[in-house]
C-alpha cells in the first residue's frame, strides 16, 4: 500500500515538491500568526512584575497607554492607614517623545517613589527604582536608539545615564523605561499630583476590601488588580489584532486543505487505469481508499514538518530583525498544527476517494 502510493507520488517529483511546499507555507503562516499573538498577548506582563498589587487610578482610566489618570499627591497617609496596605508608592507615568543623534524616539516612562527605607528586594530595586539622574531602559529601545549601558539620553533638556538594560519591557507600541522619582516630576513638569497610587498588600489581606477603603479615600477613583491593569494593556493590543489573526488563520487552514486536496485529486485521478488494474485483480475498495490516504498524509506529513522547521528559523529572524514584533513560538501550538494538516490530510480525501469508487475495472481492457 505505501509503496503504491509513494510511487503515485514520486512519479511527478516536481508537482510533490510544490505540494509540500505550499503545504509548508501553509503551516508556516498560521504558526507565524500565532507565534506574533502570544507574544503580543503578553505585553502587560511588566505590570505584574511591579512591587505591588493594587493599582488606584482616576475614575474612567482604561489603562495606563489609553487614558490620562491624574490624583491628588498628597493620599499616601491616607492609603497606608488602610488594613491590609503594607507599601504604598505614588506612580508617575508618560508616554513622550524626545530626540537622540538627530532621531525620533518614543518611550513611556514611569517612576515609582517608594518611602525611604521600604523592604524591597535587591534584583527589584535595580531593575525599577534608578538612582537620580539615571534611567532604566528595555533592550528593544537600547537597540532603536542605539544606546547602551554608560551612555546619555538628553530628555527635553535632562541628562539621564543608562544604568540598566533588561528584557520584558516591550508594550508593542512603545516600551517601559524607568525613572527616579524626582527626575520624573521634573521632566514631566507637574507638582502636587500623581498618575497612580500602587499599594503592596500583606499576606493574606482582603484585597477587594483594601480596593473599596482605597477608593473611599480617594474619591473618583477605581481600583484595579495588577492581573487587571496589565490585561487592560493587552487587551488594548489584541482588540486591533485578533481580528487579522482570525483572517491569517483562517487563509492558513484554507491554503493547506486546498494544497493537500489538489494534490491527492490530481494524483488519482491521472492513475484512475492503474486503479482499474487493481480493481480488476481483485483489489478491495478498502484497499485502494487507504492508499489514497496514504498519499494524503505523506504530502501533510512532509509539509508539515517542513513549515515548523520554516517557522522556528522565521521566528528567531524576526525578532533579531525586527523586535517591536513579539514572537512566542510553542511547541505546543506547532504540534496542534501538525496534527491539524494531519487531519486536514484526512480529510482532503474525500473527493479523490468517492472517484476511486466509480472506477469501472473494464476500463483496462478498452483500446
Amino acid at each position: 500500500m505505501v509503496p503504491v502510493a509513494r510511487r503515485n507520488l514520486l512519479a511527478e517529483k516536481g508537482r510533490l515538491a510544490i505540494s509540500i511546499a505550499g503545504v509548508a507555507f501553509a503551516v508556516l503562516l498560521t504558526l507565524l500568526v500565532l507565534s506574533l499573538y502570544r507574544g503580543w498577548s503578553g505585553v502587560g506582563a511588566l505590570i505584574t512584575r511591579l512591587p505591588g498589587d493594587v493599582w488606584i487610578t482616576q475614575e474612567g482610566t482604561t489603562g495606563p497607554f489609553n487614558s490620562s489618570s491624574y490624583l491628588p499627591g498628597d493620599k499616601t497617609a491616607d492609603l497606608a492607614a488602610i488594613p491590609g496596605v503594607q507599601l504604598v508608592m505614588p506612580v508617575y507615568a508618560r508616554e513622550m517623545s524626545f530626540e537622540q543623534d538627530g532621531k525620533r524616539l518614543r518611550v513611556f516612562f514611569m517612576a515609582l517613589d517608594p518611602p525611604a527605607g521600604a523592604p524591597l528586594p535587591p534584583d527589584v530595586r535595580e531593575r525599577f527604582f534608578p538612582e537620580p539622574g539615571r534611567v532604566n531602559i528595555d533592550t528593544i529601545f537600547a537597540d532603536d536608539a542605539g544606546t547602551g549601558i554608560g551612555d546619555t539620553l538628553d530628555v527635553h533638556g535632562h541628562d539621564l545615564t543608562v544604568a540598566h538594560i533588561s528584557s520584558g519591557g516591550n508594550a508593542a507600541l512603545t516600551q517601559f523605561a524607568f525613572l527616579n522619582a524626582a527626575d520624573a516630576r521634573a521632566i514631566f513638569g507637574i507638582t502636587g499630583v500623581v498618575n497612580f497610587y500602587l499599594l503592596a498588600t500583606a499576606p493574606g489581606a482582603d484585597v477587594p476590601a483594601v480596593e473599596t477603603a482605597a477608593t473611599q479615600a480617594i474619591p473618583r477613583t477605581e481600583a484595579h488588580t495588577s492581573e487587571e491593569f496589565a490585561g487592560q494593556i493587552a487587551e488594548s493590543v489584541e482588540k486591533g489584532f485578533l481580528p487579522v489573526v482570525s483572517v491569517l488563520v483562517g487563509l492558513g487552514i484554507v491554503v493547506g486543505g486546498a494544497v493537500i486536496g489538489l494534490t491527492t485529486y490530481t494524483a488519482t485521478i491521472e492513475k484512475a487505469r492503474d486503479y482499474g488494474v487493481l480493481k480488476a485483480l481483485g483489489a478491495s475498495g478498502a484497499y485502494l481508499y487507504r492508499i489514497v490516504i496514504t498519499q494524503s498524509l505523506i504530502v501533510g506529513m512532509l509539509g508539515s514538518t517542513l513549515g515548523i522547521i520554516a517557522s522556528a528559523i522565521a521566528a528567531n529572524l524576526i525578532k533579531r530583525r525586527i523586535p517591536e514584533f513579539l514572537t512566542d513560538l510553542r511547541w505546543t501550538d506547532a504540534g496542534w498544527v501538525f496534527l491539524g494538516a494531519l487531519a486536514m490530510s484526512i480529510l482532503a480525501s474525500y473527493v479523490p476517494v468517492r472517484r476511486i469508487n466509480s472506477i469501472d475495472p473494464a476500463m483496462v481492457f478498452r483500446a
